[in-house]
């Protein structure tokens, strides 16, 4: 991310709708966190509790997933949130493979062995909310699709819908996009 705010930009809820969500003082509180990162009050804001801000780079390989819920987990035990670890490690672990097989600009034999470009993992807290983040280099937005019985694929974003209290998208700037869910 380049820290410049997206102009343009739309925020995509699981259910497609689109909101210029961008200075909206409505809005999600994580939108600006998302897009432009932390400088001082987030919005001003101040009846919450202690804002933290977790950011890390995983290596595209195949592993990322399996590194994405051990970070959740210890986060989650320190943030004292740990009634949330199975449902953010699963949902988490959808988003990086999501990532990874849709998000990656590189063929799937070089995502095997690592390429060269990173999976960003967001955890954001705020109160007794917590967002979970995961951000890649592709435009393609990720959409729902009926899970065909016989095939592997296909469940992911049903699984996380079913888990987070809400999940959308946030296209960034100049390419990419956070897939983000919503726990609380």
């Amino acid at each position: 991310m380049t820290g410049q705010p997206a102009q343009e930009s739309l925020g995509r809820t699981a259910d497609g709708d689109a909101t210029s969500e961008f200075g909206d003082p409505n809005g999600p509180w994580w939108v600006p966190i998302l897009r432009n990162g932390v400088r001082g009050r987030v919005d001003g804001r101040s009846d919450r509790g202690g804002l933290d801000v977790l950011c890390w780079s995983l290596v595209a390989q195949t592993g990322a997933p399996a590194i994405g819920r051990e970070i959740c987990g210890g986060v989650l035990r320190e943030w004292g949130m740990a009634g949330l670890t199975g449902d953010v490690q699963l949902v988490v672990s959808e988003l990086i493979t999501n990532a990874l097989r849709h998000g990656c600009r590189c063929s799937p034999v070089q995502a095997a062995v690592g390429c060269a470009a990173d999976v960003q993992l967001g955890m954001v807290r705020w109160g007794g909310e917590l967002i979970c983040a995961v951000r890649d280099e592709a435009d393609r937005l990720p959409a729902r699709r009926e899970p065909e019985f016989m095939r592997e694929s296909g469940r992911g974003l049903h699984l996380v819908a079913s888990f987070a209290r809400r999940w959308g998208v946030l296209p960034t700037f100049p390419s990419g996009k956070y897939v983000w869910a919503l726990f609380a």
